[in-house]
C-alpha cells in the first residue's frame, strides 16, 4: 500500500499564509455577508404574498388603499406593483444593513420590526378574501 503523498514544507506554509492574508482583508460592501438573512428572506416572502393577494383582491373589484401604491398600479398594472414593491424591499434592506453596522442590535430590531409590519397586509387581505368567499 502506498501512502498518500504529503505536501512540501514550503507549498503547505505558502497556502497557510495565503488563507491567513485572505482572512484579514477588510470586509468591503461587496464581501461582507448580510446581517440578517432569515429576516430578509421572510420580508421577501411577505412581500411577495402581498403581491400576490393584492393582485387577486383588485381583480375582485377591491382597491388598494396605499395611495402611492395605488397610483403605482392605476400606471404601471402587476409590473410596476412589482417593481415598486421589491424597490421597497432593497431600499429597507440596505437601511437595515447600514443601521446593522453601526449598531447590530439597532440593525437586528429594525430588521424583525419590518417583517412584522409585512405580515399585517397580508393577514388583511387573507381576511379580506375569506370573508368575501364566505358572505
Amino acid at each position: 500500500m502506498t501512502e498518500p503523498a504529503q505536501q512540501p514544507e514550503p507549498v503547505a506554509a505558502a497556502a497557510e499564509a495565503s488563507a491567513d492574508a485572505v482572512e484579514e482583508k477588510p470586509a468591503t460592501l461587496l464581501t461582507r455577508h448580510m446581517r440578517y438573512p432569515n429576516s430578509y428572506a421572510w420580508l421577501l416572502l411577505l412581500s411577495s404574498m402581498d403581491i400576490m393577494l393584492t393582485w387577486v383582491i383588485l381583480l375582485f373589484g377591491g382597491a388598494e388603499v396605499n395611495p402611492i401604491a395605488r397610483e403605482v398600479i392605476n400606471r404601471f398594472e402587476l409590473p410596476g406593483m412589482i417593481i415598486y414593491k421589491f424597490a421597497l424591499i432593497v431600499f429597507f434592506i440596505i437601511i437595515c444593513e447600514v443601521v446593522g453596522t453601526l449598531r447590530d442590535s439597532t440593525g437586528w430590531l429594525l430588521s424583525k420590526f419590518s417583517v412584522m409590519v409585512a405580515c399585517v397586509p397580508v393577514v388583511w387581505a387573507m381576511y379580506l378574501l375569506a370573508r368575501h368567499n364566505i358572505g
